[in-house]
């Protein structure tokens, strides 16, 4: 009976602490509000709408019919048009469209000589799983276009009587075996650096408050931005090092190499793991515990992790949720780290995604020393 009584007044004083302790109580209350909302309206498996590029090269009726079907099936979207395959390179390599349909020039003799015509699709397949789900939307739409053009049978049903008039040839670019593996990799990179920077730099700080050392060291000759540099400088180390293993491991035991420029993709690194550092830093700065810091640092995680593409789709998100998403810096390291891994992407395509981290780690990391500063006065 002693042991049951200690038992219940230590869950009594937990309980006490816990009201005290009103930051915590309310992540804790919010934590299973805001994942059931983003699993309500983000996780979705459903693919509409998928960004077609087509080349056109027969202009005729019958391929202006095609491409009308294509989209009438609500699974594709007329995004853009091309005059040649070096359009198809440079849409595909931008990430602007998910699958690119060239129609040859004979597309209309062919029908009209009773023969299948067939068109080649090239598709993006650095995500296996959109670009099984699009192939197979294609075949169906395809399979659609030559019941629609057959003549009905008995009862008054349309049926396939001969071979389809069109025939679509897939071709997957960038992951042509469609590994899932080459897809997750790298995702894996990113996930990483943001899970144990954020965390680790948060508790790192917190825990010099919750030993009453960060005023000691404030007092000393130790400037505030030295303490933050002193603080932040090991973590930028265990970045790289959590990238290089990523990626030893990648190539030697998955068998995913990188397509792309090694030196790249580590300067790129260098731009994201400041903007987790600041995140880390403002963090800290909202804590006053470590297990408020490993909380507080979960609600930062968890929507660059549904939002960036890392698990799910963007293009099956709501369109409201879609233009939130730009507000995730997540999602442009995932789309550098997957463009050089998968696609070999350089300079030239990953620009303006490097430009926009610079921008989000500048901003980041000035609110994280202005909040630590109006902390520690």
């Amino acid at each position: 009976m002693a042991s049951l009584s200690r038992i219940a007044h230590l869950v009594w004083k937990e309980l006490i602490q816990i009201r005290r302790d009103r930051r915590m109580f309310g992540l804790v209350m919010m934590m299973p509000v805001l994942e059931l909302l983003i699993f309500g309206y983000v996780v979705a498996t459903d693919i509409d709408h998928i960004s077609l590029a087509v080349c056109d090269y027969s202009h005729t009726a019958e391929s202006r019919a095609y491409v009308a079907q294509l989209e009438q099936s609500g699974y594709f979207r007329v995004s853009a048009t091309c005059e040649s395959l070096r359009d198809i390179d440079r849409l595909l390599d931008h990430g602007s469209v998910r699958l690119a349909l060239v129609i040859p020039p004979d597309f209309a003799d062919q029908l009209k000589r009773g023969g299948p015509a067939q068109v080649m699709a090239a598709v993006d397949g650095t995500n296996s799983n959109t670009a099984m789900i699009a192939t197979s939307y294609l075949e169906q739409a395809t399979l659609g276009q030559a019941i629609d053009v057959v003549e009905p049978g008995g009862g008054g049903a349309s049926v396939v009587s001969a071979p389809p008039l069109v025939t679509a040839e897939p071709r997957v670019w960038f992951n042509p075996e469609l590994r899932s593996v080459k897809f997750m990799v790298p995702g894996i990179v990113c996930i990483l650096l943001m899970e144990s920077l954020v965390i680790l730099t948060a508790i790192a700080i917190v825990k010099e408050k919750e030993r009453g050392t960060i005023e000691q060291i404030l007092v000393s000759p130790i400037r505030r931005y030295e303490f933050i540099l002193g603080k932040a400088i090991p973590f930028i180390g265990l970045g790289y090092l959590n990238v290089s293993l990523v990626i030893l491991f990648g190539t030697y035991w998955f068998d995913v190499a990188i397509a792309g420029s090694l030196s790249l993709l580590f300067a790129f690194s260098g731009l994201f793991i400041l903007t987790c550092l600041g995140m880390g830093l403002v963090v800290s700065a909202i804590s006053n515990t470590q297990q408020q810091a490993s909380m507080a640092g979960q609600f930062v995680i968890l929507p660059n992790m549904f939002f960036s593409g890392f698990m799910f789709p963007i293009a099956s998100m709501p369109p409201l949720v879609q233009k939130l998403t730009y507000l995730i810096p997540l999602r442009y390291y995932l789309t550098i780290v997957r463009g050089i891994f998968l696609k070999g992407a350089g300079w030239a395509e990953l620009r303006d995604e490097a430009a926009i981290l610079l921008v989000y780690g500048t901003i980041i990391l000035f609110l994280a020393t202005g909040l630590f500063r109006k902390q520690v006065r």
